[in-house]
């Protein structure tokens, strides 16, 4: 191969700079320095194979030939370079000796530490070769031993959980007692009211369509009636309806005290999902029909669960299992704790509906350990005994806070010292002190059935069983409107800590609380 001369216009017959492609080639480039004798060596040994051929043939014929290496135009009438032309990867690629080529040693640790990508790649497609062998290699990684399932964390009384001693807000309470009075009072407006068709709709969209409804026209979307809207709208400035399940307990759908309901709503302000359960309208007035006085024991107890194996009234436990009502809420609450994973659930409930409210509450925390679980009742009566009363305050993630007014009597039965209440104790009273009429909040921690009577046990005891046998008064205060008013109308009364904790406990670090048993 001859190089081009150093006088211009004196060249051989086989010169490489007359050939069309290296004119093609410098005129692409007007920018590369003529110094770099590499780089010219480059182009001109690129230029010089493709122009001239193995049998001697004339550059203006190479040229000619069609080649896979031709200059490649980019742009219309702008050929580019034969430098820039990417080079076409063969079929069959060389194996490389060494397994890290050109790598760091940092990279080369990682690379060998990293696990296959056919087994744990996110692309991967499962099969079952692979399912079986990430799991070996999990279980060969894995610090756990077996049997570790068989064991949970639990707590008690003298030593829970952090998220167990956590006193409720006051607007929480106050919302969670307008839905349990949304709950009880929608049928004395609309009986078979279906909450399900306001599903997902938003708050705002709700405030529209009342707003255009009319006392003549009461009918929203002609089956929403506005006066239940209206109240919906009272609980909270955020709250949605996600989910409304309605069951009964027997074949005969038009008996009224089978049937059950269980209402799901969301408020983003609270971040919570609230669980509202309600059992018939008469089973909500009167939770408990017995003769109950001095320990009789009308409806006995039974095992509530094969899981968990604790005596409860079977007057509670025969209709929360009559129907499918856990498997379908659940089975939403599922869906909703997906979609808003840092939401709390809070199982609520007014008389009747606050012992199922309670019930669902453990099961459902036993069973979602990961769950932050609350359970806001009103008026609840006793569930279990004291086994009872144990599990429910061995589940860590389980807190339950029941509000009782002053003189309901319900919260007190059934009587006996086989029955107990469980969680925490928010007694509301009248404050009448310095002659100014008032209301009062008292949180009990882990209370055990201290009446809210201001006279001692026994008289308390006997004004509870007078109060059960028809009085007006008893049946004021065990009404949900009454929880309403009274927390609505205390303006700031709220409680900062249970009432009779003695000393100040042992600080620790941070100033960190912890109270002696």
């Amino acid at each position: 191969m001859k190089t081009p001369a150093k006088t211009p216009g004196k060249t051989t017959d086989r010169s490489i700079m007359n050939t069309p492609v290296s004119r093609d080639l410098f005129r692409a480039n007007p920018a590369a320095p003529m110094g770099d004798s590499k780089l010219m060596n480059i182009q001109l040994t690129q230029t010089a194979s493709m122009s001239i051929s193995e049998g001697g043939s004339s550059p203006q014929e190479s040229c000619v030939m069609p080649s896979a290496k031709q200059p490649v135009e980019t742009k219309k009438g702008e050929p580019t370079s034969l430098l820039s032309t990417p080079k076409t990867k063969s079929k069959k690629q060389k194996i490389r000796k060494t397994p890290f080529p050109k790598m760091s040693g940092r990279k080369k640790l990682k690379r060998a530490l990293t696990p296959p990508r056919n087994t744990f790649g996110s692309h991967a497609k499962p099969t079952r070769a692979s399912s079986a062998a990430a799991a070996t290699l999990l279980n060969a990684m894995s610090t756990s031993y077996d049997g570790v399932n068989d064991f949970r964390l639990t707590s008690t009384e003298q030593d829970p959980a952090s998220f167990q001693v956590e006193l409720p807000a006051k607007k929480e309470m106050l919302v969670h007692s307008r839905i349990c009075a949304l709950m009880d009072g929608y049928t004395a407006i609309h009986r078979d009211f279906n909450f399900a068709m306001l599903s997902g709709v938003s708050h705002l969209t709700l405030e529209k369509e009342y707003g255009r409804s009319t006392e003549d026209k009461p009918m929203i979307a002609g089956s929403c009636h506005r006066d239940v809207v209206q109240k919906l709208l009272a609980c909270a400035d955020d709250i949605v309806v996600e989910g409304f399940f309605r069951e009964y307990t027997e074949e005969e759908k038009d008996m009224e005290s089978t049937r059950v309901e269980v209402c799901i709503f969301s408020s983003e302000s609270l971040r919570q999902i609230i669980v509202c359960f309600r059992g018939s309208t008469s089973n909500q007035a009167k939770p408990l029909r017995s003769n109950t006085l001095f320990g009789k024991k009308v409806s006995g107890s039974c095992i509530l669960h094969e899981e968990q194996g604790v005596h409860i009234l079977d007057a509670f436990r025969s209709v929360y299992f009559g129907t499918s009502l856990e498997t379908t809420a659940f089975a939403l609450l599922a869906n909703l704790a997906a979609r808003k994973p840092f939401f709390d659930i809070v199982m609520t409930g007014h008389s009747f509906g606050a012992a199922m409210a309670t019930i669902a509450s453990l099961r459902y925390a036993s069973s979602n350990s990961q769950m932050r679980v609350s359970c806001h009742v009103f008026g609840s009566p006793r569930i279990g005994g004291e086994e009872w009363r144990q599990l429910v305050h061995s589940v860590p993630n389980l807190r339950i806070c029941r509000a009782e007014n002053s003189s309901d009597p319900y919260v007190l039965m059934p009587s006996g010292n086989e029955w107990v209440q469980c969680g925490h104790a928010i007694q509301i009273c009248d404050d009448v002190s310095d002659g100014n009429a008032g209301i009062q909040f008292k949180a009990r921690r882990f209370d055990r059935d201290q009446p809210a009577f201001t006279h001692n046990n026994l008289l308390g005891f006997v004004q509870a069983k007078v109060l059960s046998q028809g009085s007006a008064q008893g049946k004021v205060d065990h009404e949900i409107q009454s929880y309403v008013e009274k927390i609505a109308s205390s303006g700031e009364q709220w409680f900062a800590d249970f009432c009779e904790v003695k000393g100040e406990g042992v600080s620790g670090d941070n100033n960190e609380r912890r109270l002696l048993a």
